[in-house]
């Protein structure tokens, strides 16, 4: 891979790419709350903050969602034999 083709290609990160949210959600916490923030004085604890709520929230949207794919779908539609 030559210099020139960095920004063309994918990199390869199929195996971990749920880590690539991290850095992610960080930097949109940085550029939103530097946006939004009324008193500079607290930005990097309104920073944090955001940080851990998506963070949180997504985790907690991934345990709801492996319960009912996991339990509620089998209760509900059981698999013949």
């Amino acid at each position: 891979m030559t210099l020139g083709t960095v920004f063309i290609d994918a990199i390869n990160a199929h195996d971990t790419w749920y880590w690539l949210i991290v850095p992610m959600v960080i930097f949109i916490a940085i550029g939103y709350k530097a946006v939004r923030c009324k008193n500079m004085a607290n930005y990097w604890r309104q920073v944090l903050v955001f940080i851990i709520q998506v963070l949180g929230g997504m985790v907690a949207l991934t345990i709801a969602f492996m319960i009912v794919v996991n339990v509620l779908v089998p209760l509900l539609a059981p698999m013949p034999g």
